[in-house]
């Protein structure tokens, strides 16, 4: 059946070559049409199967939260740059209205400054109260001094957790501001005013009001964009004009870094890298393909023609993808360079037998004829496994996996199509063309490859001496392929340089925080608050953010009440200020002295307690003995005031004269006594943590590690599956991938061996022929992972799909050869790999021209899966053209021996 539709196929090809081109034509135009509209969804969760709980919480969080998908625009610098930066480059993309709703970069000081008293804990607010009891110089500061030492000194628990630690390192910071606005205050060129002083309060109060790091060095702003991080094209039109408003922003302040970063900038990133590298890679490896299909054939228009059916499946792939699966993900987006890689090697089997035939004197007709019987079946069988094998992913839960198999094995069967009809047809035309040219002159001798018959031939002879010999290399490499290891960091397999992970990696380290946080949602305030406290227990959290924050419960509220009362009738009561003289100078200087004592016994706490941005902001303040022209802020102002006493009093009541109003105004301000209610929060704190429909409250939790080590991802996603069993985001879902794939390419690789193994007894109808073909191939997959550990090379969640794939791939060469041998018979070993050896040789290499271009993909992840795949492809040749010869031999001569 199969040699009649191929003798079919030469008869309509040499007689109505023209018809069978303008089908095809139609049909390209038709699937250029829908392939227009495939687009590119690079982000890792489309690899998830999108019925998986995980992902469609994460969807509907996405859906239900305007601040769930922000663009994060961070920028390292000195802190007066950067806050001058952060208050224009704000302005500037809250102007992009069509894009951007509104950009947070400051506290919601306002509110603060109404409700701070109720926003801390109870715990807190009765060690700090006696600080608002007088307001004078000597008095304050040794209430201070109390507050410090009952809450950070005395107390075991002091940082024992995150939120504890960003608590005392914004406390830290809000005194050594104080500082340094009191020493400028003592200086005789000093142009301090009201408004230093006021600034110096409302630190002490609320802090910095930027969203800054501890050390000053970073900035971050936020801006919420008016649609979601699902529409890929607007997301990348958005962070293109934010990048260049940035650019230009950050171009005025020298040495400094600016740009965008979290998952709207890696989505950018990830889409546009795949886009060119799709279009590179694919011309890279078109161009080196053709090239060497020319040098070896020593024709030209053959090899073209060659490509123009290539590229005719390429698109009917393209279209047909776009009407399954409607776009193109991390996996299916290089579908086009495995194509060119499989496709090729079909019309260099047909070329090959083709172009022998012609210089051997038969017509087109004859040649064409005999080139498919010779080819076609193993071109027919080759395809059906290689997309048997494709297929076979369709099994997996994973929708990466699952889609590329659809799109990879509908690829090759579309390859295989175009191959054994359009391109007879062209060659039809070709030939015509050039037997008029050449009047009927002999064509030139194809160019022959003997030297693989010889080598196989040799081979044959002493097959059991090479079968040993295989055999041993084929346990050592078994041995190095069970010692490889797996990277799991996914910001590996991104491309290199990129400004969005250099800022990740820098905010990691500045807030102790990594972006990449798992997220959960509560059906009230109440749920919301618990979760919170939850997380924030935990040691591995590094920042919680929830409506909890802003809204403290009725009960919380009502404990807090009677020490707001107390400190706002201090306040009230206790107007006077009782300027600084002479005894009272030297205690003030005791006290300095005593808070310098507090803050070093703080920094060998938190040294031990491993605490470093407690530490590093203490020894801001305090020195660092073991570093280099390091000193102690609170030891030089000590100093520069027992310079000369009476105008250090003098300038020290000038600093309070300014400051205890200031403080006064504010602190009174934050000791509101009226409840907080959810309609007192402002919108932009609403909109961050209530959902669109009122009735949902997002709960953020940040980890403090990077999550991309497998063992903090476990535990990480294990503690937050306990917290509540709906959270998502992306590590858990990125954890639950891993699982899914490793999984899935397990079973995958299985069925791809049975499935492959069946169709090869079906096509041979012979067991040993079918175990012959398979032999090679799973030698040469043993051989690929043991080579890729030996060069060093780690199984990626990428380039993990190589090994699936190269069943499929490196079935070929055995079924190629076994085809011509049971054509040509014993005895002809040398001939067959004269012949068919000439063309393995070549499609291998071509396969692995094709895939070593991925190399040239900037998408680390992509060039990783394009090396594993030139090694499998090179050790599936290798253990074909020597395995295959043995086998053969070995079973030749025991048919020799029986007779």
């Amino acid at each position: 059946m199969r040699e009649n539709l191929l003798k079919m196929i030469a008869r309509t090809a040499e007689k109505r070559a023209g018809f069978m081109l303008l089908i095809a034509l139609l049909i390209t135009v038709i699937a250029s049409g829908f392939a227009s509209k495939l687009q590119l969804t690079m982000h890792f969760k489309n690899l998830m199967p999108q019925n998986h709980p995980m992902v469609k919480e994460f969807n509907q969080v996405i859906d239900d939260y305007d601040t769930a998908s922000m663009i994060i625009i961070a920028a390292q610098g000195n802190e007066q740059d950067l806050k001058n930066f952060a208050d224009n480059i704000a302005v500037k993309v809250a102007a992009l209205d069509k894009f951007i709703n509104r950009v947070d970069y400051k506290l919601e000081r306002d509110f603060i400054l109404t409700h701070g008293f109720k926003l801390q804990k109870e715990k807190d607010l009765k060690n700090s109260r006696d600080l608002f009891k007088d307001l004078s110089l000597l008095p304050w500061l040794k209430h201070l001094n109390d507050n410090f030492e009952k809450t950070w000194v005395q107390d075991d628990e002091s940082i024992s957790t995150s939120e504890k630690e960003n608590n005392a390192v914004l406390f830290l910071d809000g005194i050594k501001f104080w500082l340094q606005t009191l020493e400028s205050y003592t200086e005789s060129d000093s142009n301090s005013t009201s408004d230093t002083a006021r600034m110096a309060a409302e630190r002490i109060l609320i802090g910095d009001q930027y969203f800054i790091s501890g050390d000053k060095k970073m900035l971050l702003l936020f801006a919420q964009p008016t649609f979601t991080i699902n529409e890929i094209d607007r997301v990348i039109e958005v962070e293109n004009n934010v990048d260049s408003l940035i650019a230009i922003e950050a171009a005025k302040y020298p040495g400094m870094f600016a740009g965008t970063t979290g998952m709207f900038a890696l989505s950018r990133d990830e889409t546009v890298a795949a886009s060119e590298d799709m279009y590179i890679t694919s011309l890279v490896a078109l161009v080196l393909i053709l090239a060497l299909f020319i040098i070896s054939f020593r024709m030209w228009v053959a090899p073209l023609l060659a490509g123009i059916s290539l590229t005719i499946g390429i698109i009917w792939t393209a279209g047909f993808a776009a009407l399954t699966v409607g776009s193109l993900n991390i996996m299916t987006s290089m579908f086009s360079v495995i194509l060119i890689g499989l496709g090729v090697d079909f019309s260099i089997h047909l070329i090959s037998v083709y172009s022998e035939k012609r210089t051997q004197g038969n017509n087109v007709g004859e040649a064409l004829e005999m080139a498919l019987l010779k080819s076609g079946n193993g071109i027919i069988t080759g395809a059906l496994t290689t997309a048997a094998a494709f297929l076979t992913l369709m099994i997996s839960e994973s929708a990466g996996m699952s889609e590329f198999g659809l799109v990879a094995g509908s690829g090759v069967i579309f390859c295989m199509l175009a191959t054994i009809t359009i391109l007879p047809a062209m060659l039809v035309y070709r030939d015509k063309l050039l037997d008029k040219f050449r009047g009927g002159k002999t064509l030139p001798p194809a160019p022959q490859f003997k030297f693989l018959g010889t080598v196989g031939n040799a081979i044959s002879h002493r097959p059991v001496l090479v079968l040993i010999f295989l055999t041993l290399i084929t346990i050592a490499l078994f041995y190095s392929a069970m010692h490889i290891t797996f990277d799991y960091n996914y910001l590996n397999m991104e491309p290199v340089g990129l400004t969005s992970i250099k800022l990740q990696h820098a905010m990691e380290k500045e807030f102790n925080v990594t972006p990449d946080f798992a997220i959960v949602t509560a059906s009230s305030v109440e749920e919301a608050r618990k979760l919170t406290d939850a997380a924030n227990d935990l040691k591995m959290i590094g920042m919680v953010t929830s409506i909890s924050q802003y809204l403290p419960s009725q009960e919380e509220q009502k404990k807090r009440l009677p020490i707001i009362q107390e400190i706002k009738k201090s306040l009230q009561d206790n107007n006077r200020i009782t300027p600084l003289n002479k005894t009272g100078f030297d205690n003030y200087l005791d006290e300095l002295n005593r808070l310098e004592d507090n803050i070093v016994e703080l920094a060998q706490l938190a040294f031990l307690g491993g605490q470093d941005r407690v530490d590093k902001k203490c020894k801001e303040i305090v020195g660092d003995p073991e570093a280099d022209n390091s000193s102690s802020l609170l030891s030089t102002l000590a100093q520069k005031l027992k310079v000369n006493p009476p105008q250090a009093i003098e300038r020290l009541n000038t600093f309070e004269k300014y400051f205890a109003p200031h403080f006064r105004e504010l602190a009174l301000g934050m000791a509101t006594t009226t409840p907080i209610t959810l309609d007192d929060l402002p919108q932009n704190i609403k909109s961050r943590f209530v959902s669109k429909s009122g009735e949902k409250f997002l709960v953020t939790i940040y980890p403090k590690e990077q999550v991309w080590n497998l063992e903090f991802l476990k535990r990480f996603t294990e503690r937050m599956q306990k917290l509540d069993p709906r959270v998502t985001g992306v590590p858990p879902i990125f954890y639950v991938l891993i699982d899914i794939i490793a999984r899935d390419g397990r079973i995958a690789a299985g069925l791809t061996v049975a499935v492959v193994f069946l169709l090869l007894l079906i096509d041979f109808r012979n067991f040993r022929s079918a175990i012959f073909a398979m032999i090679p191939l799973l030698t040469g997959a043993i051989w690929m992972i043991g080579t890729m550990q030996l060069v060093g090379l780690q199984l990626t969640m990428v380039n993990l799909m190589g090994l699936p794939l190269i069943i499929g791939i490196g079935i070929d060469d055995g079924v190629h050869i076994l085809h011509r041998y049971e054509i040509e018979g014993k005895g002809h070993i040398r001939e067959v790999f004269s012949s068919t050896g000439k063309a393995v040789f070549l499609t291998s290499l071509t396969t692995m021209l094709a895939f070593g271009s991925l190399v040239f993909a900037t998408y680390r992840g992509l060039g990783s899966l394009g090396i594993a795949l030139f090694i499998g492809v090179g050790t599936c040749f290798l253990t074909s053209v020597i395995i295959m010869p043995a086998l053969l031999g070995l079973m030749e001569k025991i048919g020799n021996s029986k007779k």
